[in-house]
């Protein structure tokens, strides 16, 4: 199982594309779990996730959040354009991407 953690300036712009990457990974079968929090939530509730991305609204902040979660897990702010679109497929894989690097890097 892969988590996934959204997070947004209140933890609702991102639950639309929370929605679209699931249902791009259920079609895939892939195990994922999804969800999305507001920023001020961000640092109890990374404690399962495997990654969190940033919406472009918060993007500015990426270092900060970084930095308070350590280095067990990738922090990466989600291409406005993609957010935008709901690009989906293309944010799903990317953070996939960042997962397998992150695992490799930890040696898991």
């Amino acid at each position: 199982m892969v988590n996934i953690l959204l997070c947004c300036n209140e933890g609702m712009s991102t639950s639309f594309l929370v929605k679209k990457m699931q249902e791009v990974a259920d079609t895939n079968g892939l195990k994922v779990k999804i969800w999305a929090v507001s920023e001020p939530k961000v640092d109890t509730e990374s404690k399962e996730a495997d990654i969190v991305l940033l919406g472009p609204q918060i993007a500015f902040m990426r270092d900060t959040i970084a930095e308070r979660l350590g280095t067990r897990i990738p922090v990466q702010a989600i291409n406005a354009e993609d957010f935008g679109r709901l690009n989906a497929n293309k944010i799903l894989k990317e953070a996939l991407m960042l997962i397998r690097e992150n695992r490799e890097k930890q040696g898991e």
